[in-house]
């Protein structure tokens, strides 16, 4: 480890015991985000109306 290395400022990462629910509509939040930042194309296909938060 070099001196400059050891000057940087430390991050903590606090994580939860366990994992969070996620309803149909966070997760398609999250998915939307996802899409958003990645370089991928996404393909146009048909959209079927489905609804799975019921």
């Amino acid at each position: 480890m070099s001196a400059a290395r050891s000057e940087e400022p430390q991050v903590r990462v606090i994580l939860p015991a366990g994992l969070p629910e996620l309803t149909p509509a966070v997760a398609r939040a999250l998915l939307a985000v996802l899409i958003e930042v990645t370089e991928v194309p996404v393909l146009d296909a048909p959209v079927e109306e489905v609804n799975r938060d019921s």
